[in-house]
């Protein structure tokens, strides 16, 4: 079950300057932690938390002296209440750690490199049925096998990594599940050429006295995940238009990592994995569940519908959206939001978490290339009335030189991304991130096999697409 908060009312800098003392006097704790002082004076929660915390003990101690001896005293006393039921929970999960982990530990994995022709014409829709293959509970089919055997159902990484301009795709798998991947690639785009690859970051060493790396996620803001970004049906892909005429978001992407210098890297990775996330029946009994996904979009739908009739509005004179209620104006922001969110309800969807990194040597490193990964997806974005990719984790914190003394917040940032990059690791143990979720529309937008029309020099394409030989050749 996962909690709305994180996804709603999330700070941005531009709330920020627009009003630097309204969540100070909003009254409002999470917007007060979150905008005025993490955003504004580059305090953790934790710590700003903790000092509130000990600030009121502190208060409270005044006016009772003997207060940390009747605290615990307290505590020592009520324990056979809630020492047990701390236990319990605290070994369930560390048992459910414990079991993912060993059956993680015990797949074998498989990178797979897609290599490209250079005549491929389908539009993303084809990408976006094959990712229907990997909408898959398999795995999770009993109680027995989640939480007695650890199984967890398949998760996958389409990735994108550019090496000093050279750029490749590739599809991180199961190895048991590779022939699935094959199958569904070679289903929609038989051009294309699939072979098992060396895992680049696997093998990558990162050097901090001589490399700096800026890795980042990126996350649905301002809104919830009811809102989709720009998808290929907005850029008119669907409709196969000529070469000639095909605007495609990803060539802007691809164009941006074929210009990196010899000593630079820039890595992708969109894992995914089937989307089973619930919440509470906000008009049911506390015990009745219902599908996260489709729920928060028909809530979505049915507030734009009300904003058009104001709220149900009181017809009175006074009423400032009194003319909602007897007048249909057609607004394009409306229409096209509730199409879209219709559209995408009905595919499947994935629970994803993105991730990037750019790396270079330490003499090279500047803003703008990290600041060309961090909103490397703003092409998909439409922050006025939907969603977009924005950078946040990781790097992206540290704005303030007593964030971070000499770096050493940084490299252990750098470290633990890196590991969590070559585990493919994002929904179990040992790295669970927050995540999105997301249709198969949405992810063959940012994941496709580029066509004809993007003609970044990096983009490395095999001379010729391969066939079987005649059947009626002489032997």
């Amino acid at each position: 079950m996962i909690h709305e908060y994180e996804q709603t009312g999330i700070a941005s800098g531009s709330r920020l300057k627009g009003s630097f003392l309204g969540p100070l006097f909003s009254f409002d704790l999470h917007s007060f932690v979150d905008e005025f002082v993490g955003n504004g004076w580059g305090m953790s929660r934790c710590l700003a938390l903790s000092i509130i915390f000990w600030g009121l003990f502190g208060v409270l101690w005044q006016m009772v002296p003997s207060l940390p001896l009747f605290a615990f005293g307290w505590l020592l006393g009520t324990a056979p209440v809630w020492l047990p039921i701390v236990l319990l929970v605290t070994a369930w999960k560390i048992w459910i750690w414990y079991v993912h982990s060993s059956y993680i530990f015990r797949r074998d994995t498989v990178l797979l490199e897609v290599k490209m022709p250079r005549d491929i014409t389908r539009s993303p829709r084809a990408m976006e049925n094959a990712l229907s293959k990997l909408w898959t509970d398999s795995g999770e089919t009993t109680f027995f096998n989640t939480f007695w055997q650890g199984q967890v159902r398949p998760y996958f990484s389409l990735e994108i990594a550019s090496f000093g301009g050279e750029i490749h795709f590739y599809i991180w798998s199961w190895r048991a599940w590779r022939p699935n991947v094959e199958a569904m690639m070679y289903a929609y785009y038989p051009e294309v050429e699939i072979v098992e690859a060396e895992d680049y970051a696997s093998k990558f060493r990162f050097d901090p006295d001589t490399q700096e790396a800026f890795p980042t996620d990126w996350r649905y803001e301002p809104r919830n995940d009811a809102y989709p970004i720009r998808t290929y049906v907005d850029f008119e892909l669907d409709k196969d238009p000529k070469e000639e005429y095909k605007v495609d978001p990803l060539a802007e992407v691809l164009e941006r990592m074929s210009i990196l210098k010899p000593d630079e890297q820039m890595w992708i990775q969109i894992i995914i994995t089937q989307c089973r996330d619930s919440r509470r029946d906000p008009k049911g009994p506390w015990w009745k569940m219902q599908d996260r996904y489709t729920s928060i979009i028909k809530d979505a739908i049915d507030e734009l519908r009300k904003e058009t009739v104001g709220h149900g509005a009181d017809p009175g004179l006074n009423n400032p959206e009194r003319w909602k209620s007897f007048a249909r104006v057609p607004m394009y922001r409306y229409t096209k939001l509730i199409e879209a969110m219709d559209r995408n309800m009905g595919k499947h969807p994935f629970n994803v978490g993105m991730r990037g990194v750019y790396i270079s040597n330490s003499e090279n490193f500047n803003a703008a290339g990290y600041t060309g990964i961090r909103w490397l997806w703003r092409p998909v974005g439409n922050p006025q009335y939907m969603n977009q990719l924005r950078p946040r984790r990781w790097g992206n914190p540290f704005d303030y030189p007593w964030q971070d003394f000499n770096n050493m917040r940084w490299n252990l940032m750098v470290r633990r991304y890196f590991d969590c990059y070559r585990r493919r690791s994002h929904f179990y143990s040992p790295w669970i991130m927050p995540h999105n979720m997301m249709s198969t529309e949405v992810l063959a937008t940012i994941w496709h096999p580029p066509s004809a029309a993007i003609g970044a020099p990096g983009l490395a394409r095999i001379p010729a697409k391969k066939a079987e030989p005649p059947a009626n050749l002489p032997k």
